[in-house]
């Protein structure tokens, strides 16, 4: 086997050799295993090892609950380990070239994931042009736990996971230009909780100068500060993680915070894991499932709410590409029955339930739990998107594009996924993910013709974004630039053409409900 040796700060490489020139970088450490004393602090500077070390096999992802694995968003068996600070680098470039970075960061709300998983395999964005860097970082209550045992030792708690993300692009900064990449053009990109990653890495003063552009593929967080997390919506106070962390404690029976550190990772991982999506109870029993692996608005890599952040102007200012798909509640929570939706719909909205149900109707049981995971979808991916899109363009000088993902992905009638039957998956969440990477073929479906140009298509305007801050180039359709007054996206369907917001009622909806929350005036833009 071909080896290809580069030294990076900590030492010397070897990585292994793929198709067309492009070379795979596995499990790099960026950090000290976070083991023992090192347990919720911050990253640690890597021990320099002597030699060549071999970077041809991916490290362990931290330790996870397991999805299922009839489930369509599954991340398939992998060991794990609470020493999970690795991250990968494919890349086609030699030191001294320079070309644009992409570092990509995986969703799963903040409890499951891997930078290992095949659809993120980064050959052909590297064969492409661009370095691709995939992490892992700490995720659940190993990433995300505040105390107050851990306030007092560091001055903040909470936001592990946020770290591990801004230490492996310091690491990126110090080491990219041997791999050929270019440490001034960084892009962060990804999906869902990843995407969220990337509105808070632009809300942290601690990660300023570490990235030149962000891409937000269905999520961002710029809900309330709460005393809960609620749907994952909102963001805790770091008193009230505090004192959800001070329960959680209480439940492992660890009275203080050295017995945590005693405690085996996956008790702290599973104890008392919520059901998944498939339970018709799944939309009532998400709420508050965040609270103690969520990010927190601790002082120090939050100091403020990201809203807040970005409406005072006061984000890490570049420019960014958001959006989401058509059909993000296929794989989200959901209540039984109408009645459920009802008293829902008065519990969270009180006198504007009727709007509420005006908006997702239902007069039968199928319905609600269609109007249900539509509502979660509106609350949790749409909004938050499209708040976060209004804000840069509000406040930031760095340019805004906005994208709607509608095409739905040929899923095989035979398949059997637990959350829906395959013809009511459409534009899923996630499902843009393959047609990024140009990986359609990780999956066994009947891709056509269309799903390929699409995949090309899609691949051609992240890399040009990466590589300029700006997706149009040669030979696509123009992407408008998003303004909060047109609000026009590109529509990335059987056909990709700019195209007006959609559902601007729900939206609005929504924005009054958060204003209500914040004790302010509905969104001005």
């Amino acid at each position: 086997m071909q080896e290809y040796s580069v030294e990076v700060a900590s030492g010397r490489l070897a990585g292994v050799a793929l198709a067309d020139g492009v070379w795979a970088f596995r499990g790099i450490p960026y950090a000290k295993p976070p083991l023992a004393a090192l347990r919720w602090r911050a990253p640690q500077p890597v021990e320099p090892w002597p030699g060549v070390r071999r970077a041809d096999a991916f490290a362990p992802r931290c330790v996870q609950p397991n999805r299922r694995a009839n489930s369509i968003s599954y991340f398939g068996p992998e060991a794990e380990s609470e020493d999970c600070l690795y991250l990968n680098v494919w890349s086609a470039a030699k030191a001294g070239d320079r070309r644009p970075v992409m570092v990509w960061i995986y969703g799963g709300a903040f409890y499951v994931g891997s930078g290992a998983l095949p659809l993120f395999n980064g050959e052909f964005l590297a064969r492409a042009g661009a370095v691709i860097v995939t992490i892992n970082y700490r995720i659940g209550r190993l990433g995300f736990l505040a105390h107050p045992e851990l306030t007092q030792e560091s001055g903040f708690s909470g936001n592990y996971g946020l770290i591990d993300q801004i230490a492996a692009l310091g690491w990126v900064k110090r080491n990219i230009a041997e791999f050929g990449g270019d440490p001034g053009c960084v892009t962060v990109f990804g999906q869902s909780a990843g995407s969220i990653s990337g509105s808070l890495l632009m809300a942290s003063p601690l990660a300023k100068a570490l990235f030149h552009r962000v891409i937000g593929q269905s999520g961002a967080l710029f809900g309330p500060v709460a005393a809960s997390c609620n749907t994952g919506d909102s963001i805790q106070s770091l008193a009230a993680a505090e004192r959800t962390g001070a329960e959680f404690a209480r439940k492992l029976g660890a009275a203080s915070l050295a017995e945590l550190r005693t405690r085996a990772a996956h008790d702290i991982q599973l104890l008392h894991r919520p059901g998944a999506t498939g339970d018709g109870n799944a939309a009532l029993a998400v709420r508050g499932e965040f609270d103690t692996n969520w990010p927190v608005v601790d002082g120090v890599v939050l100091p403020e709410s990201p809203h807040a952040l970005f409406a005072q102007g006061r984000q890490n200012d570049v420019p960014v590409l958001l959006g989401t798909t058509a059909n993000e509640g296929a794989t989200m929570p959901f209540v039984a029955s109408v009645q459920a939706l009802r008293e829902q719909a008065r519990a969270d909205h009180g006198e504007r339930a009727g709007r509420f149900l005006e908006l997702y109707p239902a007069r039968a049981d199928a319905e609600a739990r269609l109007a249900s995971r539509t509502a979660f979808s509106y609350r949790n991916f749409y909004w938050q998107n499209w708040t976060w899109a209004r804000l840069q363009a509000r406040t930031g000088t760095a340019p805004v594009f906005y994208y709607q993902f509608t095409r739905a992905p040929p899923i095989p009638p035979q398949a059997n996924y637990a959350e829906n039957p395959p013809e009511q998956f459409g534009a899923f969440h996630c499902a843009e993910i393959p047609y990024v990477f140009r990986n359609l073929a990780i999956r066994d479906w009947p891709w056509s013709e269309v799903d390929r140009r699409l995949s090309d298509t899609i691949s051609r305007y992240w890399l040009n974004f990466a590589g300029t801050g700006d997706p149009n180039g040669d030979g696509l359709p123009r992407w408008p630039r998003f303004d909060a007054g047109a609000q026009m996206t590109m529509e990335f369907g059987d056909e990709t053409r700019p195209a007006p917001m959609r559902d601007l009622p729900r939206l609005e909806f929504w924005d009054a409900f958060y204003a209500a929350k914040r004790g302010e005036e509905r969104f001005a833009a």
